[in-house]
C-alpha cells in the first residue's frame, strides 16, 4: 500500500484547478457515520470488526472536521482499515487496483501498489508519460456528470447517468501495448448539503428539457449551480482491467464499420486489437478469408488479407500448383495446426514450413474459422520469439474467432456481390428500370409452384412504349478493313519471297521441289485484284500451309533454322504482316470507346429524368434502342413532354458524338469517319423479353415493321440518285409522317442556337427499300 497524494488534475492540459464549482472537502466523518449505522443493525460476527474500526477512529477526535490534503499522511493506519473493510479478505493486494481519494475529484491519497503502478512512474514520482488522460473539457464533463448524478439521486430520487468512466489507456511497460481500465467510484461515503431550499422538480417537469444528453449538464448548471452545494467525504475508486473486453469490442466495431469501399482498410487495426488481446507485440497475424472464384480459392488477392505462408511461397518461386494443392487439401480436411517450435519433423510432414525459417519465424499456428458451420477462412498466428507462443496466448485468441468469422463472411459476401454487380452491369441486358417486372415474374414463378414442376415462366412484356433508335456507323468500314488486309498480305508475300530466296542461297542441297510454290500467286495476280473469297483462301495458305512447309524444310536442313525463325518473328501476331490491321483496329477501338462513353453518360442522364430501357449494340459502329413509356415505370406519371425531351437529348448526343469522332481524326492510325442516323417511329409498340436470346424485341406482327425498317435504312439512297443518305459530319433523321417533322425542326433550331448544328438543313425523299416505301428524311450538318 502507498500513501501518496496523486492529483491527475495536474496532468491535464490547461488544468490545475478544481473542475467542479462545489465546495468539496475530504472527510472521514461520512464513513464513520456509515460504520456506526452498521453496528446498530449488524447481527453477524462482523460487528466486532466494525466496533474495532470505531475504536481506532475515535482516537482521532479531529476527524469530526474535514482533512486538508497536506495532513492525509497522518491517517494512513485508518486508510488501511478502510481498505480492509471494503476489500475481500482473501484477495491478493498485488492484483487489486484500489484507491481512496477526494470526492468528485481526480485526486488520490492512498492506494494499492497495483493502482499507483498504472498511473505513476515510481522512479520519477510523477504521472506516467504513456498515460492517456482525457482533455480538460472531457474530464470536467465526467466530473460534472458524476456530481449531478449524486445530486439528482439524493434530492430527487432518480439517476441521470451511470457512475463509471474510463481512463482511455495506459502503455504496459512489458508489452508496450495499450491496456484499458474501467474506473468504478463508490460514493456511499459522501454527504451532499446545500444552504438553500432545493426547488421542487419531478421527472415529468424536466423530461422535455433533458431529452438531449448534450444539453442536460448545461441546463442543470443553470437551474441548480454546483456552487450551491458542499460535498464532504471520501471516494473509493477501483480499476478493472478490461483490455480483453475492449480489444474484442474494437474488432466488433471495425467489423460493423466494414463495407465494400473500406475493404481491407481496417486489417491493421484488427491485427493491433488481436495483439492487445493476446498481450504481446511479438505475435503477428495473417487473416485469410476464403474468396472463391469459379470454385478456386483466391489467397492474397484482397488488400490487407493475406497468408504469410503463401506469400513466402510466391516470393521464393514455388509453383502455384504447390500451394494450391496445400490449400485444397486443407479445405477438404480443415483442422487446427499448432507448431510451438517448427521442428525438422514438422518440415518433413509439411514442406512449406521450411519457408518460415527463411524469415526467422519460429512458431506458427493455423486456425479454421466457421460461420454457420461453414468454413469461411483461416487465421494465421506466427512469431519469431517462440517464448511468446503459450497456451494462454492460444486460449485468449479463441475469443476473437466468432468475430473474425463474421468479418470473413462479410468480405466473401461483398466480393460475390461485387462480381455479380459487374456481370449484371456489363454483361447482361437486365437493367434497373425493368428489374421490378422480372422480380414480379420470378416471385409468381416461385409462389405458383411452377418452378418445382419445371413449367415455362410467364412472358415479360411492356405495352405501348415509344421506340427511339439511332446508329453511329463507321463509313466504308468493310472497304477500309479489306484494304488493310490487302496491304498486310502484300507485306507478307514480300517477306515470304525474300525468305525463300535466302533459303535457296544458303541451303544449296535444297531442291526446288522442297520449296513451296504457292507463292506463284504473287507473280500471277496483284494482291489488290484479289476477290474477298480469294483473299481468305490466300490468308489460309499463308497462315496454315506455309508454316508447315517451312518446319519441314528446317527439319531437313538445320542450317536454315535462323532464317525460318526470322520469318516467323516477322509474320507472328505482333509482326509486320499485321501492322495495317492493327492500325485499323486501333482507330476503330478509339471511335467505339468514345461513342460508348457518350452513350453511357446519355443513358445516365435520361434514367435520372424517367426510367426507360436502353440497350446498345456493337457492329462496325454502335447502335442503340431506347424504349420509353408508362408501362416501364407504372408508379411514375408519364407525360407527352417526356418523349420530346428524350428526342431532343438523343439528337444532341449524336451531334456531340460526331464532334468527338471528328476531333479524334489526327490521332487515327488509319483515317476513319462516322455517320449518324436516327429513325423516328411515331407509333407506340409492344416489346417482350426473348428468353432464348436474353434480350428485348418487338412483339406482334404489326410492330415487326418497325424492326424491319430499322435494319434496312442504313443503306438508304436519296431518291433518283446514287448518293447514300448517311454522310460523314451529318445527322440523318428518317421518318414516315410529316407530323413528326415540326417537332424535329424545333429541336434542330434549338441545337443550332447552341452552336451544335449547322444552318444547312435538307428535306429529302428516299428510294424505296425492300418492302418499305414512303420514307423521308431530314439531314443536317454538325458544326465542328
Amino acid at each position: 500500500m502507498q500513501a501518496i497524494t496523486l492529483n491527475l488534475n495536474k496532468g491535464i492540459t490547461g488544468s490545475g484547478q478544481v473542475l467542479v464549482g462545489a465546495d468539496i472537502k475530504l472527510s472521514l466523518r461520512p464513513f464513520i457515520n456509515y460504520i456506526e449505522r452498521r453496528v446498530e443493525t449488524e447481527k453477524t460476527a462482523k460487528i466486532n470488526f466494525y466496533k474495532y474500526i470505531l475504536e481506532q477512529f475515535r482516537m482521532y477526535p479531529e476527524l469530526q472536521y474535514p482533512i486538508s490534503a497536506e495532513d492525509t499522511s497522518k491517517y494512513t493506519v485508518l486508510f488501511e482499515l478502510i481498505y480492509t473493510a471494503l476489500s475481500p479478505i482473501i484477495n491478493d493486494e498485488s492484483q487489486q487496483y484500489w484507491a481512496l481519494g477526494t470526492p468528485i475529484s481526480p485526486c488520490f491519497h492512498y492506494g494499492t501498489d497495483a493502482f499507483y503502478s498504472i498511473l505513476m512512474d515510481a522512479e520519477r514520482c510523477h504521472l506516467k508519460s504513456g498515460l492517456s488522460l482525457p482533455p480538460k473539457k472531457e474530464m470536467e464533463k465526467n466530473l460534472l456528470s458524476a456530481f449531478y448524478n449524486m445530486v439528482m439521486e439524493r434530492f430527487y430520487s432518480f439517476s441521470l447517468t451511470g457512475k463509471q468512466f474510463i481512463i482511455h489507456s495506459a502503455i504496459d511497460p512489458e508489452t508496450q501495448l495499450l491496456k484499458y481500465y474501467r474506473l468504478n467510484i463508490d460514493t456511499r461515503f459522501l454527504d451532499i448539503t446545500t444552504s438553500i431550499k432545493m426547488p421542487e422538480y419531478n421527472l415529468k417537469d424536466v423530461k422535455d428539457y433533458i431529452k438531449d444528453e448534450r444539453n442536460t449538464l448545461k441546463l442543470l448548471t443553470k437551474l441548480i449551480p454546483p456552487e450551491l452545494f458542499t460535498v464532504e467525504g471520501i471516494s473509493i475508486v477501483t480499476l478493472t482491467d478490461v483490455t480483453d473486453e475492449y480489444a474484442l469490442e474494437t474488432v466488433k466495431n471495425l467489423i460493423i464499420e466494414h463495407n465494400e469501399t473500406q475493404q481491407g482498410l481496417h486489417t491493421k487495426e484488427i491485427a493491433t486489437a488481436l495483439k492487445t488481446l493476446v498481450g504481446t507485440d511479438h505475435i503477428d497475424f495473417g487473416m485469410i478469408p476464403y474468396i472463391k472464384l469459379n470454385d478456386k480459392v483466391q489467397i492474397n488477392e484482397l488488400t490487407g488479407f493475406s497468408s504469410v505462408l503463401v506469400q513466402l511461397a510466391r516470393e521464393h518461386g514455388n509453383e502455384d500448383v504447390e500451394h494450391d494443392s496445400l490449400i485444397n487439401e486443407y479445405l477438404e480436411h480443415p483442422r487446427t495446426l499448432i507448431f510451438p517450435e517448427v521442428t525438422d519433423e514438422d518440415q518433413r510432414k509439411y514442406p512449406m514450413l521450411k519457408l518460415l525459417g527463411l524469415v526467422g519465424i519460429k512458431s506458427y499456428a493455423l486456425f479454421p474459422l466457421y460461420y454457420n458451420a461453414r468454413l469461411v477462412g483461416c487465421l494465421e498466428l506466427y512469431t519469431k520469439d517462440s517464448s511468446q507462443f503459450t497456451g494462454n496466448t492460444l486460449s485468449k485468441i479463441d475469443a476473437a474467432f466468432p468475430l473474425l468469422a463474421q468479418l470473413f463472411q462479410n468480405v466473401i459476401a461483398d466480393f460475390n456481390n461485387e462480381i455479380q454487380d459487374v456481370i449484371v452491369d456489363k454483361f447482361t441486358a437486365l437493367q434497373p428500370s425493368v428489374q421490378w417486372r422480372f422480380n414480379e415474374a420470378a416471385y409468381n414463378y416461385v409462389q405458383s409452384g411452377a418452378r418445382e414442376r419445371n413449367f415455362p415462366i410467364e412472358p415479360v412484356f411492356f405495352r405501348g412504349v415509344y421506340p427511339l433508335y439511332a446508329a453511329i456507323d463507321i463509313r466504308n468500314s468493310s472497304i477500309q478493313r479489306n484494304a488493310a488486309i490487302r496491304r498486310d498480305l502484300y507485306a507478307h508475300f514480300e517477306i515470304l519471297e525474300n525468305t525463300l530466296n535466302t533459303i535457296r542461297h544458303k541451303a544449296t542441297a535444297c531442291t526446288e521441289n522442297e520449296i513451296p510454290h504457292g507463292a506463284a500467286i504473287w507473280t500471277n495476280k496483284h494482291v489488290d485484284e484479289l476477290s474477298d473469297r480469294e483473299m481468305f483462301k490466300t490468308e489460309d495458305y499463308l497462315q496454315r500451309q506455309i508454316p508447315a512447309s517451312l518446319h519441314n524444310l528446317k527439319a531437313a536442313h538445320p542450317e536454315i533454322e535462323d532464317i525460318v525463325a526470322g520469318y516467323f518473328k516477322l509474320t507472328g501476331e505482333k509482326g509486320k504482316v499485321f501492322e495495317n490491321r492493327a492500325r485499323y483496329e486501333k482507330s476503330m477501338q478509339m471511335i467505339n470507346v468514345a461513342v460508348t462513353r457518350h452513350l453511357d453518360e446519355f443513358n445516365a442522364e435520361i434514367q435520372s429524368v424517367y426510367p426507360c430501357y436502353f440497350e446498345k449494340f456493337r457492329t462496325d459502329g454502335v447502335e442503340f434502342d431506347l424504349y420509353l413509356g408508362q408501362s416501364i415505370a407504372p408508379r411514375i406519371p408519364f407525360t407527352p413532354n417526356l418523349i420530346h425531351d428524350f428526342r431532343l437529348k438523343q439528337l444532341r448526343v449524336l451531334a456531340e458524338i460526331a464532334r468527338t469522332t471528328n476531333n479524334l481524326g489526327p490521332y487515327f492510325s488509319i483515317p476513319l469517319e462516322t455517320t449518324q442516323l436516327i429513325f423516328v417511329y411515331e407509333k407506340q409498340i409492344d416489346i417482350s423479353f426473348r428468353i432464348d436470346e436474353q434480350r428485348f424485341d418487338v412483339e406482334g406482327s404489326y410492330n415487326i415493321r418497325y424492326q424491319m425498317v430499322k435494319k434496312r435504312i442504313d443503306k438508304a439512297l436519296i431518291k433518283d440518285t446514287s448518293e447514300r443518305l448517311t454522310q460523314p459530319g451529318k445527322i440523318a433523321i428518317v421518318y414516315f409522317n410529316n407530323s413528326e417533322v415540326k417537332a424535329y425542326l424545333g429541336y434542330i433550331k434549338k441545337l443550332q442556337s447552341q452552336r451544335l448544328l449547322n444552318d444547312d438543313l435538307e428535306h429529302l425523299e428516299l428510294e424505296e427499300l425492300q418492302g418499305v416505301e414512303g420514307l423521308k428524311a431530314l439531314r443536317i450538318g454538325v458544326r465542328y
